[in-house]
């Protein structure tokens, strides 16, 4: 894939054979759903970087983009990388819908994994590739449904949540899925009355709502909007965006079951499973 839109990034940057070295360990690792206990090479000291080895990795890997992640920086960090969110692919294989049966939440043994409650948006129309940067009221438009969802976080890289946004953005998005529940009645609006609530092994680690996501739903997606289309992949109808965790980040080992809830919906529950090769 070649990044057909300036985010920091210089075509010199993207063959930095540092570069291209920490993307192929990170496709090699989860295509052999193998853990990584460091990073490998030197931590981007920037989002640009970061981005640049998203990209490689993305490019080289057997599947297609089929939305983004949308994650925050943390507050103490947002003025050093110049950004409040960070962006991930989702890829095709790896979404799938609630039906009410048990769910698997796929974990890299020796890697990192992770649950999170979130609203799930399904986009309406093409994006163009020419615009950047978008307002909160321009994402709006691009909203076709609202989902309760939960994002399968985490990779193969052990210590990714530990090593802050620039490793996260590295390794695919610190995405492995995306699971989509009941559509929402009323949208946003309606989104932004619900309560969400993840419980492990029966026991409550976070309640949270939309009042978690700065500036809303509508903020996150305009984020996900101007990135995808900085790094050359415009946003598609029927793509998903993942908004960002309404409740934390909460880690799961294999064997350990999640249970997700929000107001007046149906619960989605599953068991954290090994993830397997990816031929």
């Amino acid at each position: 894939m070649t990044v057909t839109h300036p985010i920091g990034l210089s075509a010199p940057t993207l063959a930095d054979p540092v570069i291209a070295e920490a993307a192929a360990r990170f496709v090699a690792a989860r295509r052999s759903a193998t853990g990584l206990a460091e990073f490998p090479g030197p931590l981007p000291a920037d989002l640009a970087t970061a981005y640049a080895i998203q990209a490689t990795a993305t490019a080289a890997w057997p599947d297609e983009v089929a939305g983004w992640k949308v994650a925050r920086v943390p507050p103490a960090l947002e003025e050093t990388l110049g950004a409040m969110r960070y962006i991930g692919p989702i890829f095709a294989r790896t979404v799938s819908a609630a039906d009410g049966g048990p769910l698997s939440f796929p974990v890299i043994p020796g890697g990192f994994g992770a649950v999170e409650a979130e609203f799930a948006v399904r986009i309406a129309a093409d994006a163009p590739a020419d615009k950047l940067d978008y307002s909160p009221a321009e994402a709006a438009a691009f909203i076709a449904a609202v989902h309760a969802a939960i994002e399968v976080a985490g990779g193969p890289l052990a210590p990714v949540n530990t090593l802050g946004p620039t490793a996260s953005t590295s390794v695919f998005g610190n995405n492995a899925g995306l699971i989509v529940g009941e559509e929402i009645v009323g949208g946003v609006e309606s989104a932004d009355s619900l309560r969400a609530e993840v419980l492990i092994d029966g026991q409550s680690v976070g309640v949270g709502s939309a009042a978690k996501l700065p500036g809303g739903i509508a903020a996150a997606v305009a984020v996900a909007l101007g990135m995808a289309a900085r790094l050359g992949r415009p946003l598609k109808a029927g793509n998903w965006v993942s908004t960002g965790a309404l409740t934390g980040v909460h880690a799961i080992a294999i064997g350990q079951q999640a249970r997700v809830t929000f107001t007046g919906l149906a619960p989605m529950s599953g068991t954290a499973v090994a993830a397997e090769a990816v031929a």
